[in-house]
């Protein structure tokens, strides 16, 4: 699975008028085909009476999962220009459907291809992103005595930081800094005991 992974945090939509016919570029986060299959669903049933809802998605671990429709417009001149434009935004977890209602104006294959890849590059630019980020989650047991440098460093250099006591101090957090072990060895001048415990993911803001 990728370490990092950049997604929508929830749905935008961005509407667009090209040559009098109405674009309603619509986008949301998917983890699975299923979740693509019926978002795609939910949008082709609210516009149902719309000319076209051309649609695409990548989902799955690693990408895995990769497909577009056309719905009615030329072959390869809306579903292919609009999963194009996903896999530039560098996006994961990700499904657009493109509705489209006709104005009258015929705008050609290399019209449609412009105006679908278009509408979706920017709904996708202006929409909300955050990267998920892999961080390990690790718990370090140490003496009281060293409570007052621990917690200060793991409260000020970590994430989800919580503490617990016994016959000794125990913290829980999620870190990714390379020198973890040696840095809580320091602290606690060789008596931190630190084992790591998994990972988590952690989101990340990328525009606003």
């Amino acid at each position: 699975m990728k370490e990092v992974i950049m997604r929508l945090k929830n749905e935008f939509r961005k509407e667009t008028v090209i040559q009098k016919s109405r674009f309603i570029a619509c986008a949301t986060v998917a983890k699975t085909e299923e979740e693509a299959k019926a978002y795609i669903n939910y949008i082709r049933d609210e516009f149902r009476d719309a000319t076209h809802v051309c649609t695409a998605y990548i989902v799955g671990e690693n990408d895995a999962y990769q497909k577009s429709n056309d719905n009615h417009e030329p072959a390869g001149t809306a579903g292919i220009p609009i999963l194009e434009a996903i896999r530039k935004a560098g996006l994961s977890d990700t499904v657009v459907c493109v509705v489209r209602y006709f104005g009258g104006i015929k705008l050609g294959a290399g019209g449609l291809i412009r105006a679908y890849g278009g509408v979706t590059n920017a709904v996708l630019q202006e929409a909300y992103k955050v990267i998920d980020m892999s961080i390990a989650t690790w718990h370090v047991k140490y003496p009281y005595e060293y409570i007052g440098s621990v917690e200060n460093w793991i409260r000020n250099h970590t994430s989800d930081a919580s503490f617990d006591y016994d016959d000794n101090a125990h913290a829980y957090f999620a870190s990714n800094e390379e020198n973890l072990q040696a840095i809580l060895s320091d602290l606690t001048k060789g008596s931190a005991e630190t084992e790591k415990t998994g990972s988590t993911l952690y989101e990340e803001p990328v525009n606003e």
